[in-house]
């Protein structure tokens, strides 16, 4: 139709011929643009029809035209392929291309290949293609089951064709389904690739018949065949063993190992040496109590049974149990003897609720303990933390295996209690950093979705550790439980690679919001999780936090709150049962493991009491605070935590005195304001220097600056720069970070070593009198652990102190008592309780003996207490410590040397107020006076006893060198001269006459040496002594001048001005001048005199140097030259 319109000549020629048969044509069609093309011509028109080209015309001129159009365009043909049918003909395909076709361009994707070029060569690469596949050659091998699930399932497939291909002249690859399968372009290849397999596998089966075919026999042996195999597969999968029980009247098992030949053959020989060792059988005696494995070579010991040819052997696998081993006849007869035994002992409870208890009995107090043990026939275990202050002790009959019953009532100053051995536990919880398939506890807690083992990245990497062995163990528990429903846990157990008990599945939904189903199947598989342990008795559980990732995608918040809050509840529960540790565990190295880390460690849960207790015994981390003691007896910490949260004397901000908002220095200076950032930015560039700073509004006393300049080197003496600094400035403590290893991108492990170098060799090379902590605050998971790592290999674990996190303030004490007879237990905890009670002792202090405590004192105090473990209680003013004898004597030490110490300091204080009156030691203020210090840098300085530090009467701290008599500001690095002024009358002299003409009382009396003033005064009095002869001399005068403060500093520098005259101070003012006058010659003034009269009547140019208020008694002298007062002492007074 449009080719109608746009052709008139067409038109008119369909218009005829349809004509003849009376037919006519009308067109009616939206208007629509042609398509240009070079080639339209007025016959030939393209349009576009449902996005294509259609090309309108003449038959013969169209065709014509599309065969042109045709072979200008390059052919473009997609050939679909298998991956791996394609790696066998690659390297050949790709030599006949570049040979033959070498215009056409291959490109290579998922299952396909694609030619583009000339059409004939494409058509000639794709046949070259299908003509290499049609060669590719298959060889099918039959192989053993067993040896075709290991080859398949060890990675040994494509290490084989990794291998083929490197060393064969043509690629193999290898399938594995009901039989081995080979193909490759090459017959000799695969005649190669197989008689390899053949070479390095092999499968053996052994036959087990009688004691070894069946328990506990076969566990033996199960255990040595594990280990060996565990041994082998260390570094890759290389041997694999499993037992196939067979039926029968007689007990027949088969060994099967299968795997790589030289490993099966080892195999075979640890089988085949045990075959020969063990004879006989072995029987498991279940011991219900747990604390029995720990000391049941005591036990054995106690009731008297020996080994002889049965062997006992407590084992915690695969629960709390005796292993008896023999011969069979002997074995059931020593165990029959052992229940006996072991049901005839007596068990109690003892808390001692004071003190310092296990800290006596573990120390100076153990020997008396193991004689208790031997003289009463009984064993004594210490167990920490137990929190029953009110549980009532309850006998029970044990048929299981002990007994136990009622101890003496509460002893004066003690509470003790017994209790029965299910006296509820407290439940430790510690956070782990780390994978949590290398986690140590019983039992770990999985996350998976639709019952599928490998559906989480945890369950993933179970799987990669332990293989086919927790596949297999978890498919058969899948398979017995059909439905699983969210919040179900899958009990498997774990296999013996994993170091665990039990694994434990929670079938888990993906997030759909806070009040949607997945949070409540967590919550109800977290619980659940929980439940099961305290149930079977396991003691250590860990859990991941499950949720924040790429398939479960939860809030990384409320996977923490669903998780805390189950943990939690479970502490506030009654009783956690066998439970002592929950752990979490937290993977580092995320961007987010910080963030998780901070919200599990300060979840508010963890702050809950019950009953005046916390609900967990400890909270205990990774990252917990480390304490080192390094040279000198510095305090050295390591501290996971944000530096901006710091308060110590110093803080140290790593900067390179250019880009100011990244990193550390972003934060620091945020915090400290404006001001500072303007200072450090108006500083010169000081690498390898140390610019000190003020704090601004940073809780600190000084910031300082470093550049660490991204070298180990400098960052090693920056730090004992740093140190320095912080002696010379007279700072107790310092804050510094880890230089370098945040925005400056250094490895953690090298920033680590340069501080602890710099931190060791500032401590150990210079004798430190200010500086005794120095805080490394770390903001990184892995720099703390780089941190640490590097500590613990540089100090002496001596002087290395974990400390950890407690929630509790009790300090109950549990032994746990277990006898021959009741009569032996309770007699036993009455002497424990006895021996305690002898140690014990307790002091009070009178108010009269603490008020003089400093902040350092008492800090000390508090430390000390902590240390030996005391029990202090203040009342009504006095301090009343209880505990342990020495550590109640190290009290009374600490504060009677405080009480020594004050002695001293008011000896010290009576010592410089005696030099003060006789010595005068003064600094060149910055006014250009001789301004005196105060008493205490006065007597520092008169006795060499500086140390290099002064503080002046404005606070100000100074580095004093007497050799050179100068000193040097800390802060800012001005010099001042310094003078020692002896014999000092004249001071006393000033401040009596002051005192008696006005009752004010004097605080300071500054002399004043101006060189200039005093020079050209010295003219002038020479002047009017000259003058004066024969009547005396120039008669000076001490008198008084009051001025207001503005003025004060100008009549210091430059001297009296007649300007001034008239602004004198009133009876007001606190600044006083003494000054030198040269009253000369006077007569009596006026007050609009504004120079002396003439001394004759008759007048004349010689006139009187000075005017009075009145003749009689003068009170007021005026003079009229600048000259003639000099300003020689200024008095401060109120």
């Amino acid at each position: 139709m449009f080719f109608l319109r746009d052709n008139l000549k067409a038109y008119q020629l369909l218009q005829k011929q349809l004509s003849c048969i009376g037919c006519q044509v009308e067109l009616d069609f939206e208007e629509e643009e042609a398509v240009e093309l070079s080639f339209v011509t007025d016959d030939i028109k393209v349009y576009r029809e449902g996005g294509y080209p259609v090309v309108v015309g003449e038959t013969e001129a169209v065709h014509e035209k599309i065969a042109i159009l045709e072979k200008s365009l390059p052919t473009r043909k997609e050939l679909p392929i298998v991956e791996k049918l394609f790696k066998l003909v690659e390297e050949e395909f790709n030599r006949e291309m570049r040979t033959q076709y070498p215009e056409v361009k291959i490109n290579i994707g998922s299952a396909m290949v694609t030619l583009e070029g000339p059409d004939k060569e494409v058509q000639s690469g794709a046949n070259t293609l299908e003509d290499l596949k049609k060669k590719v050659k298959e060889k099918r091998v039959k192989l053993s089951t067993a040896l075709m699930t290991f080859i398949g399932s060890s990675g040994a497939v494509s290490k084989y064709q990794t291998r083929f291909q490197q060393r064969l002249r043509n690629p193999v690859s290898l399938e594995v389904g009901s039989e081995l399968v080979m193909s490759s372009l090459s017959s000799d290849a695969l005649d190669e690739a197989e008689a390899t397999l053949q070479r390095d596998f092999d499968v053996a089966n052994v036959e087990l018949q009688g004691a070894l075919a069946a328990p506990p026999d076969l566990d033996g042996l199960k255990e040595i065949l594990f280990k060996a195999k565990n041994e082998a597969n260390s570094r890759e999968f290389r041997v694999d063993v499993s037992f196939i029980p067979r039926t029968g009247g007689t007990p027949n098992t088969k060994v099967q190992l299968v795997g790589y030949r030289e490993n099966v053959n080892k195999l075979k020989e640890v089988l085949h040496d045990y075959q020969i060792k063990q004879i006989g059988t072995q029987e498991v005696l279940n011991l219900p109590n747990p604390d029995m494995l720990d000391c049941f070579d005591k036990i054995l010991g106690m009731i008297g049974m020996k080994q002889n040819k049965v062997t006992l052997k407590a084992s915690r696998f695969p629960y709390p149990c005796v292993l008896v081993s023999g011969p069979c006849h002997l074995v059931k007869e020593a165990k029959q003897g052992l229940i006996s035994a072991l049901a005839s002992l007596t068990s109690d409870t003892l808390i001692l609720d004071g003190p310092g208890t296990l800290q006596y009995f573990q120390a100076e107090g153990k020997v008396g303990k193991e004689l208790l043990e031997s003289s009463f026939q009984v064993i004594v275990k210490e167990q920490q933390g137990v929190h029953s202050a009110n549980v009532q002790s309850k006998p029970r009959s044990i048929s299981s295996l002990v007994t136990s019953g009622l101890a003496p009532g509460p002893l004066p100053r003690l509470r003790c209690n017994t209790v029965g051995n299910n006296v509820a536990i407290k439940t430790s919880l510690e956070i782990k950093l780390g994978s949590l398939i290398d986690a140590q506890a019983n039992v770990l807690v999985v996350p998976m979705i639709n019952k599928n083992l490998t559906s989480t990245k945890i369950g993933n990497s179970l799987f990669q550790k332990a293989g086919n062995a927790i596949k297999s163990k978890f498919d058969s528990v899948a398979a017995i439980i059909c439905n699983v429903a969210p919040g179900d846990v899958l009990q498997v157990d774990a296999p013996q690679s994993l170091g665990c008990s039990k694994l434990f599945f929670i079938e888990c939904l993906p997030w759909d919001g806070v009040r949607g189903q997945s949070v409540k199947a967590l919550g109800n598989g977290l619980k659940r999780c929980l439940d099961l342990c305290v149930q079977q008795g396991y003691s250590t559980v860990a859990f991941p936090v499950i949720g924040p990732g790429v398939v479960l995608k939860y809030p990384m918040k409320e996977a923490i709150q669903v998780l805390m809050e189950n943990i939690c509840q479970l502490g506030l529960s009654a009783s956690s049962g066998s439970l002592t540790t929950i752990q979490i565990v937290i993977k580092p190295g995320y961007p987010d493991s910080e963030e998780c880390y901070q919200d599990v460690y300060r979840h508010p849960g963890l702050n809950v009491n019950q009953g005046g207790e916390a609900i967990f015994r400890s909270l205990t981390s990774d990252l917990d605070e480390i304490t080192m003691t390094v040279g000198g007896g510095v305090k050295l910490q390591l501290v996971f935590g944000d530096i901006t949260d710091e308060t110590t004397d110093a803080v140290v901000n790593t900067t390179d005195f250019v880009d100011f908002q990244i990193g550390v220095c972003k934060d620091i200076l945020t915090v400290a304001g404006a001001d500072v950032e303007a200072e450090l930015k108006a500083a010169k560039s000081t690498h390898g220097e140390v610019f000190v700073s003020k704090s601004g509004e940073f809780p600190c006393e000084a910031l300082f600056h470093v550049c660490g300049q991204n070298d180990a080197v400098v960052i090693e003496q920056m730090v004992i720069r740093i140190v320095e600094h912080c002696e010379s400035l007279g700072f107790k403590s310092v804050a510094i970070p880890a230089i370098c290893a945040g925005a400056g991108g250094l490895d953690p492990g090298v920033v680590a070593g340069a501080v602890l170098r710099g931190v060791k060799d500032a401590t150990s090379s210079f004798g430190l009198n200010s500086l005794t902590d120095i805080r490394l605050v770390l903001f990184k998971i892995n720099v703390f652990l780089a941190f640490k790592e590097k500590a613990m290999q540089m100090f002496s674990t001596a002087v290395i102190n974990k400390a950890s996190v407690p929630h509790s303030t009790s300090q109950q004490s549990v032994f746990r008592f277990l006898g021959l007879s009741r009569k032996d237990v309770d007699g036993a905890m009455t002497k424990l309780t006895d021996l305690y009670q002898a140690q014990c002792s307790s002091q009070t202090f009178r108010k009269e003996e603490l008020k003089d405590l400093t902040q350092d004192d008492v800090k000390d105090l508090k430390q000390l207490v902590e240390t030996e473990g005391l029990y202090v209680e203040l009342s009504q003013g006095t301090l009343k410590v209880s505990g342990l004898k020495n550590g109640v004597i190290k009290v009374m030490q600490m504060i009677n040397a405080s009480l020594h110490g004050n002695l001293r300091r008011e000896v010290r204080d009576r010592e410089e107020e005696d030099l003060y009156a006789r010595v005068a030691w003064c600094i060149l203020g910055h006014r250009g006076n001789w301004e005196r210090l105060p008493k205490t840098a006065n007597h520092s300085l008169e006795n060499n006893d500086v140390g290099g530090r002064i503080v002046d009467a404005q606070g100000d701290k100074w580095n004093a060198d007497l050799p050179r008599m100068e000193a040097k500001r800390y802060l800012g690095g001005q010099t001042a001269k310094l003078k020692r002024l002896e014999h000092l009358p004249e001071y006393r002299t000033v401040k009596e006459v002051f005192k008696r003409t006005v009752g004010k009382t004097v605080l300071k009396i500054e002399r004043l040496q101006n060189v200039h003033l005093r020079r050209a005064y010295e003219a002038q009095k020479k002047q009017i002594s000259d003058k004066y002869k024969q009547q005396g001399g120039e008669c000076e005068k001490l008198l008084y001048h009051g001025t207001t403060q503005d003025n004060c500093d100008s009549i210091v520098k430059t001297g009296f001005n007649r300007r001034f005259s008239g602004q004198n101070a009133d009876d007001g003012s606190q600044l006083m001048f003494v000054v030198r006058v040269l009253t000369g010659l006077y007569t009596q003034g006026q007050e609009n005199m504004r120079v002396p009269p003439p001394v004759s009547n008759q007048g004349g140019h010689d006139r009187y140097d000075s005017v009075v208020d009145r003749m009689d008694n003068p009170q007021m002298y005026v003079v009229f030259h600048d000259n003639q007062a000099y300003p020689d002492y200024l008095i401060t007074f109120k």
